[in-house]
């Protein structure tokens, strides 16, 4: 039953994702993110496109923590300017699948996440103030956590400082907490980290 909850509502999410991905006869935009710091590394791949005046975005990556967790993931948000032109605010899925390792124990992390994305780009109100604030939290209760994993909580926060229009240097923060089924009030993964990076885009 683990197995057959495991592929229903985590691979056939991912599935659809990619089909929505590679649809032809869009104009596209591609992000690739390689952060890291001395025990960590994050990267991530995305595609943007103009749906109904509002931006699509789908993308996966992977995460790795020393000791601690191996994660994949794979994501889709709409995104929107509101309020004002240089701030933007989104909502989405996430789904992540992995494995980690908590008092020496090892435990698989499935989960189908809700996601609510921010961001706030000077550059759209102070031309030569070439900065970008973001946050991202994603959150899976209980009913949309399977195998080992009772919930799942993830945050993101940086700023990213554009060298040329396409290519920024990041700086960013990630928290990251995992409940398991063992006990959820004492078996659960901790991860703090402040990590280094680059995007570019084309």
């Amino acid at each position: 039953m683990r197995t057959r909850h495991r592929f229903i509502f985590f691979w056939i999410p991912l599935l659809l994702i990619l089909c929505f991905w590679y649809r032809p006869g869009e104009a596209r935009t591609y992000n690739v993110q390689i952060y890291a710091n001395s025990d960590d590394f994050i990267a991530n791949v995305e595609s943007e496109s103009l749906i109904s005046e509002a931006l699509l975005t789908v993308g996966g990556g992977f995460a790795y923590s020393e000791g601690d967790y191996q994660m994949g993931n794979a994501y889709f948000a709409v995104q929107d300017e509101v309020f004002i032109p240089a701030l933007t605010l989104g909502l989405g899925f996430k789904g992540i699948g992995g494995t980690a390792e908590v008092d020496k124990d090892d435990y698989n992390v499935f989960a189908v996440g809700f996601m609510v994305l921010g961001e706030y780009d000077f550059r759209k109100v102070y031309y030569n103030l070439p900065l970008l604030l973001y946050a991202n939290f994603t959150g899976a209760p209980d009913p949309l956590c399977f195998d080992d994993t009772d919930s799942y909580l993830e945050l993101n926060l940086g700023v990213k400082g554009y060298i040329v229009k396409n290519a920024a240097l990041v700086l960013g923060y990630k928290s990251t907490e995992v409940r398991f089924n063992d006990d959820p009030d004492k078996k659960k993964l901790t991860d703090d980290a402040v990590y280094f990076g680059v995007e570019i885009a084309f």
